[in-house]
């Protein structure tokens, strides 16, 4: 028997990738929290493939004396970002050079990702969302091409827990 083939959700301009420099708790990040002044939206300067989340889980190993066979359980894990966007190397103007200007060395604070709903949308309670805790890496130009613009790549460094999946709240 065939069943219904779920839609999806296209992912072509339905994400939007904040910066915010802080949260009271980020396991319910408020609305006001994520529209406040010096809130930066990423989601144009990033470019298509410029939002890389990754990571590893390592695997506990359970051998026992009755089996011949192993057996595994969830061991630690770890969450990874590393961010691509655009910049304009001579420009010091917010609108031109967002990313770049916010996302300093060293700088801390939290990336928060939403899925599935067009990025102009603000941001509304009980959205749902990713909150990554991230100390920004170094700044890398990367090499340039031929018909693109200059991007910068840079790691952030997930330095708390990863909320997944938390509803925004009013």
């Amino acid at each position: 028997m065939a069943g219904e083939v779920p839609p999806g959700s296209v992912a072509d301009g339905n994400i939007m990738a904040l910066w915010v420099p802080a949260l009271a708790d980020p396991s319910a990040p408020k609305v006001t929290e994520c529209t406040a002044p010096g809130v930066v939206d990423l989601s144009c300067y990033l470019t298509k493939d410029g939002l890389s989340l990754g990571g590893d889980e390592q695997t506990i190993t359970d051998d026992r004396l009755c089996s011949t066979q192993t057996f595994e359980a969830p061991g630690t894990y770890t969450d990874t970002l590393d961010v691509v966007y655009v910049y304009n190397a001579q420009s010091a103007l917010p609108a031109d050079n967002g990313a770049h200007l916010t996302l300093k060395h060293l700088t801390t604070g939290y990336i928060v990702l939403r899925y599935g709903l067009p990025f102009e949308e603000a941001p509304e309670a009980a959205q749902v969302v990713d909150v990554l805790t991230v100390s920004c890496g170094v700044q890398r130009k990367q090499a340039p091409e031929a018909n693109a613009k200059l991007k910068i790549g840079q790691k952030m460094h997930v330095t708390n827990s990863t909320h997944r999946d938390v509803a925004l709240a009013a």
